[in-house]
């Protein structure tokens, strides 16, 4: 989240870097503040072992540590301590000559929900002249659960509601196997999607746990003939990603959702959809089959 304090910060840096290579050095004149270095963080809870770091920064140096207290706002905070997270410590110290600490946090995983949000209020315990009154003394902290990715987990059975089933194939729901790409060990492969013959790749991205998204590259989705009952152009339905929409997945729940445009080369855009994917059971699988949805 970029914040005016996060460009004040970062112009303090920039000066530092300048000054290195200029004959006198720059510094920071102004008062003597301490401040969280953001006003809000989310933290993707994995695991109960984790610790995270919620930065403190001081706008001077000074010649002794200095200790600082940190406070839970209790009256604005919805997580308990000791159930849902651990503090290492309420008091900090900014060792001498440096200008940043940190108040160190660690989720309990197993005692927060996978639905749920759930929020910290800390404050700065410190003098009233060290508070910078635009910023305040006081961040917001989010704990939400996460999962570690596993792409087995998106591999097998899978249900896809879709509304370019209910608009073009008269179906709400389509039952589809999916699979490992066996060139890319985080991508998994929709056989036939939509129309038997045509595979769909998708890439599950899972560098940031907090948002992880899908990837879907331009690829032929069927014929126009099977999907309008007519030719075409050139007679390839394509699928892309849409400008504006952000595919993701969920790696608790084990789900998928797909944003799609539809278009042909030469003719134009059919339209944009959405699909839900989401895994089940072999044995629910087999129940679909024989039962239908």
């Amino acid at each position: 989240m970029t914040t005016l304090r996060h460009i004040f910060y970062s112009g303090i840096a920039l000066l530092g870097l300048l000054a290195g290579c200029q004959a006198e050095k720059t510094t920071y004149e102004g008062p003597d503040y301490i401040l969280f270095s953001a006003d809000s963080h989310t933290l993707g809870i994995l695991d109960s072992e984790e610790w995270f770091e919620i930065p403190i920064s001081a706008t001077r140096t000074a010649n002794e540590e200095r200790t600082i207290g940190v406070e839970v706002v209790a009256s604005e905070t919805s997580a308990i301590e000791g159930l849902h997270y651990i503090l290492e410590s309420n008091t900090l110290t900014i060792p001498k000559g440096e200008l940043t600490t940190a108040v160190r946090i660690k989720g309990l995983a197993e005692n927060i929900d996978i639905n749920s949000m759930l929020s910290i209020k800390l404050r700065l315990v410190i003098d009233p002249e060290l508070v910078w009154d635009a910023y305040g003394i006081e961040s917001e902290v989010q704990l939400q659960r996460c999962c570690p990715f596993d792409i087995n987990n998106f591999t097998g059975y899978a249900k896809i509601t879709s509304t370019w089933t209910m608009q073009y194939m008269n179906a709400e729901a389509r039952l589809v196997r999916t699979e490992r790409d066996p060139e890319d060990k985080s991508a998994i492969i929709v056989k036939d999607m939509f129309y038997d013959g045509y595979d769909i790749g998708l890439k599950l991205n899972s560098e940031d746990r907090l948002n992880p998204t899908v990837t879907l590259t331009e690829q032929v989705l069927g014929t126009t003939g099977e999907a309008f009952g007519t030719i075409y152009g050139n007679g390839k339905l394509m699928m892309a990603e849409p400008t504006g929409y952000t595919s993701y997945y969920g790696t608790c729940e084990n789900f998928l959702v797909l944003y799609t445009m539809m278009y042909v080369d030469g003719v134009g855009v059919v339209g944009t959809y959405v699909n839900i994917f989401e895994w089940i059971s072999d044995l629910e699988a087999e129940r679909i089959m024989r039962e239908g949805f």
